[in-house]
């Protein structure tokens, strides 16, 4: 058994050093050879008992010796040893390549392959949602209908993933979930349509206010800077606070406070969180993938699973 250990060791080693190949192809001859119930005819398995126990003995005789006499049996440990591990690190390899982390879906346990964590779930005592008081989360969530025309949208229209948020621009964790949408585009550019609903919660006070603001600016074609500053200044959102962040970012003032005085999207932001009610959406943010859903503001590994499988990745082109 000791050649099936050396096919394996110097099969790995031999991918950075010529001289373990010649190892590794004369433990291929005798490994096919034994498999194949026929006598090894190379004198590998000596050579190697040799040189093992050899070095035993120089400095622990004692265990030199047991280890020479009983080397078949400590040969065959070694096999079931070496097997394991494989089977173990190819299961981590699996794992991240799929979850993102060694151990599985939602596991933060150390990963070899993730020393630092980066890419382990979020844990802690917070749901990452913002909720409408006394409204119950378990509702069922059924796709919205939505005109196109009518929301905010980014990406490809004929993507295969569509990525529909209901999200409140005074919610923290909608603010927190807004780096997973930057990091899905970065990763996935064409291949996903994003589509933003407007879900303003009752909680946050002046919050219609601050959605029709985010439309105002649209008509100037200023909406994604518009919504950057939203998110940053949370929740400074009240009428002079909407003025100043469209100053700061380039919009003429005074068609701005036109738009935002004549109640223009007022109707349409009512509808939007309409929409939402029917959708079965309670807390934000609320996320749609295609058929499937995300409640919170969860970690990128959870929507990349869910992306990946619908774009039909395989688990082994994990590299894209």
């Amino acid at each position: 058994m000791i050649c099936v250990i050396a096919l394996i060791v110097a099969g790995i080693l031999g991918i950075f050093s010529a001289k373990y190949r010649i190892i590794a192809k004369e433990a291929f001859n005798c490994t096919f050879r034994k498999i194949t119930f026929r006598k090894c005819n190379s004198d590998l398995n000596t050579r190697l008992k040799s040189q093992i126990t050899g070095s035993f003995m120089r400095f622990f005789p004692k265990l030199g010796r047991v280890l020479y006499r009983y080397f078949e049996v400590f040969s065959w440990f070694f096999l079931i040893i070496t097997i394991l591990t494989l089977f173990f690190t190819g299961q981590g390899i699996y794992n991240y390549a799929l979850y993102g982390n060694c151990n599985g879906p939602n596991n933060n346990q150390f990963c070899i392959f993730d020393p630092l964590g980066t890419n382990q779930p979020q844990n802690g005592s917070s749901s990452k949602i913002c909720a409408i008081p006394g409204m119950h989360q378990n509702k069922t969530l059924t796709l919205p209908t939505y005109q196109i025309t009518d929301v905010i949208s980014k990406g490809n229209p004929d993507a295969k993933v569509t990525i529909i948020e209901f999200g409140c621009y005074a919610c923290h964790y909608t603010q927190v979930a807004e780096s997973t949408i930057k990091k899905i585009f970065r990763e996935y550019d064409t291949e996903v349509f994003y589509v933003y609903i407007d879900f303003p919660l009752s909680t946050h006070e002046n919050e219609y206010l601050t959605v029709e603001a985010a439309f105002c600016a649209k008509d100037q074609g200023k909406y994604w800077e518009y919504r950057e500053y939203l998110f940053a200044n949370q929740p400074k959102h009240y009428y002079d606070d909407l003025v100043t962040y469209a100053t700061v970012v380039g919009l003429n003032e005074n068609t701005f406070r036109k738009c935002l005085d004549s109640n223009k999207y007022q109707k349409l932001v009512q509808s939007h969180y309409q929409t939402g009610l029917d959708s079965g959406i309670t807390v934000t943010p609320t996320f749609f993938i295609n058929n499937q859903t995300i409640v919170g503001a969860k970690d990128y590994n959870e929507f990349k699973k869910i992306i990946r499988k619908e774009l039909g990745y395989s688990w082994w082109e994990f590299w894209k």
